[in-house]
């Protein structure tokens, strides 16, 4: 018997016993069973062991389908720990001029959506990392966070859970001005005009965690998420030691209130850091800092090894994307990883630059650190999966039921397909899955118990529906955004090596 045969099983089976593959375990013992076994009942791991083992005992019994997985590895379901929630829809766009790929999607993401573009990215997104095997992701709403209609935060959160995919909702507050104002097209054509101050904006962030967190059966999370650390100084980039000098009176306030609403809603915090804003936040009483080990901050570059050991001390968890900008502002992960800090790789996706393939993030994140420490013996292949398994699961405060393949966990599980050219012959296969392989080698993700993505399709929603609901709504929002144009390639495309624009395409209207 095979995966194909149990995907709809109507409720046959009580549970699997998965036999042959290569079992990689990511438990404290971090075992690797070359000839491994891994039975599921329900939503939980009962047992991992070998092959000869586990089938003495569950031969059998009644009940269980006994699957070959010979010539595949199983692993523990991937966790990306950071994302932004539309973006899926909008990859690409604003790829000709980067500078202003901010402005555009707040134009786009805060004036000119609906609800149903919320659904329909949730869909393709939730999809896409099903795809990679990642079973758990965060979704930032927007590239810097909507806190104002409870519906997106919704409609987003049901998509993920229909495709039986676990999501983590950052909640929280956008930067200033004040009021923020916010333009959301209803189903009638009607264009709905919010407008908050920052003390509505709490308000709505802690009613929305209530209602949103632990939901779909605890599918669903939700943190406590600014948009970032700080508002008052650079919010995508280092502020120099010079101009990041006192910490003002908006962010000791914003610090303070999310601090509140995290231990009102029993749940953790995440937002987005850079340089100063470490050192910063310490002038803040201990108990109103967004540091600690309920915190995970994102990007953290540019900041100073004094901002490193500020994070290892304090135990919070930093998360990483590896891209070209960290060449010029890098995130200094060995460093801070010798210092004792829990540091795991993000996706940040799916802006221009990044993807939901946390395969390709570890490389990326290997080659940017050996190229900038001139040493290619950092990150063996076995830390970067563990930084995208059970370090993740730690950033989130989920390891006791995620991010390994332990009897009394989450089965969440990822089936690599090894009998591929690119992974042939099977010797060393983590190694040379990390090393050579890619997110598309996931041939099956296993979330709950359940087999929710097989061969390039989802098990509990229609494929086409997604897609098209996709394209719909992309198409749909781009066009009433005015930014079609964004279509076209930069002027200088073919034949020269470095893209250029000859007239200016975007106009800033100021929304912020």
């Amino acid at each position: 018997m095979n995966i194909k045969n149990v995907i709809n099983d109507n409720g046959q089976y009580e549970g699997y016993l998965f036999t042959g593959a290569t079992v990689v375990t990511v438990d404290e013992g971090r075992n690797i069973f070359e000839d491994g076994a891994i039975l599921v009942k329900e939503d939980k791991i009962i047992e991992v062991g070998s092959t000869d083992d586990l089938l003495k005992k569950y031969e059998h019994e009644e009940g269980i389908a006994k699957i070959d997985s010979r010539r595949k590895m199983i692993l523990p379901g991937f966790i990306d720990v950071h994302a932004h929630a539309g973006h899926t829809l909008l990859t690409m766009l604003g790829e000709a001029t980067p500078t202003n790929w901010m402005p555009m999607m707040t134009e786009i993401y805060h004036h000119n959506t609906d609800d149903e573009f919320w659904y329909n990215e949730g869909r393709l997104a939730a999809f896409t990392r099903l795809s990679y095997g990642v079973t758990t992701g965060l979704s930032v709403i927007s590239n810097c966070q909507r806190v104002d209609r409870f519906e997106i935060l919704k409609a987003h959160s049901d998509a993920y859970a229909k495709l039986g995919a676990r999501e983590i909702l950052a909640v929280g507050p956008s930067g200033p001005p004040y009021p923020r104002v916010n333009h959301h097209y209803l189903t009638n054509g009607e264009v709905l005009e919010t407008s908050k101050e920052l003390d509505e904006l709490f308000v709505n962030t802690e009613d929305f965690i209530s209602k949103l967190n632990h939901g779909h059966g605890d599918l669903i999370r939700a943190f406590a998420a600014p948009f970032v650390l700080l508002f008052s100084f650079n919010q995508s980039s280092m502020t120099a030691a010079d101009v990041a000098v006192e910490l003002t009176d908006l962010d000791r306030y914003v610090m303070k209130s999310i601090r509140e609403i995290a231990r009102n809603c029993n749940t953790r915090i995440h937002t987005e850091a850079f340089g100063g804003m470490i050192r910063l936040a310490m002038q803040a009483p201990e108990s109103e800092r967004l540091l600690g080990e309920d915190v995970h901050l994102q990007h953290c570059t540019g900041i100073s090894l004094d901002e490193a050991k500020i994070l290892a001390d304090t135990k919070t968890h930093v998360s990483s994307t590896a891209s070209s900008r960290q060449f010029s502002n890098r995130c200094p992960v060995p460093e801070l990883m010798t210092m004792g800090a829990n540091v795991v790789i993000a996706s940040d996706g799916t802006a221009p630059s990044s993807t939901f393939d946390l395969i390709r993030q570890t490389q990326n994140m290997a080659l940017v650190h050996r190229g900038f420490l001139n040493d290619n013996f950092y990150f063996p292949a076995g830390k970067l999966l563990e930084m995208i398994t059970i370090d993740a699961a730690k950033a989130l405060g989920w390891e006791d039921e995620i991010g390994s393949i332990e009897a009394g966990k989450k089965a969440d599980l990822v089936f690599v397909d090894l009998d591929k050219p690119h992974l042939t012959p099977n010797l060393m296969p983590l190694r040379k899955f990390m090393g050579m392989g890619t997110g598309e080698d996931v041939e099956a993700t296993m979330v709950n118990g359940k087999f929710v993505y097989h061969k390039g399709d989802t098990i509990l929603e229609d494929r086409r529906s997604i897609l098209d609901g996709a394209e719909k709504s992309a198409r749909e929002t781009i066009k009433r955004a005015d930014m079609e144009k964004f279509y076209a390639t930069s002027d200088k495309f073919w034949g020269t090596i470095r893209r250029e624009l000859t007239s200016k395409r975007f106009e800033d209207k100021g929304w912020k």
